[in-house]
């Protein structure tokens, strides 16, 4: 399954993020630090199964990521 990026404000973090979501099921959060950088952060799976994802979904989902936050 693809994985889909959402801009999204959360109001623990000082910028908007780029969630990652692979269904209904949030993967994780890109965002950009105050010095420019991205950041990831992979959440843990519900249930404590691992993540099973296509490497090329995971860039393809990271470059979106990137450009939007630009």
């Amino acid at each position: 399954m693809k994985l889909t990026v959402q801009i999204a404000s959360v109001p623990d973090r000082d910028d908007v993020v780029a969630e990652l979501w692979q269904g209904s099921d949030m993967v994780g959060e890109v965002q950009r630090t105050v010095v420019g950088q991205f950041m990831l952060e992979i959440y843990a799976k519900q249930g404590g199964a691992p993540w099973q994802i296509n490497p090329d979904d995971l860039l393809a989902a990271l470059t979106e990521a990137k450009k939007l936050l630009i």
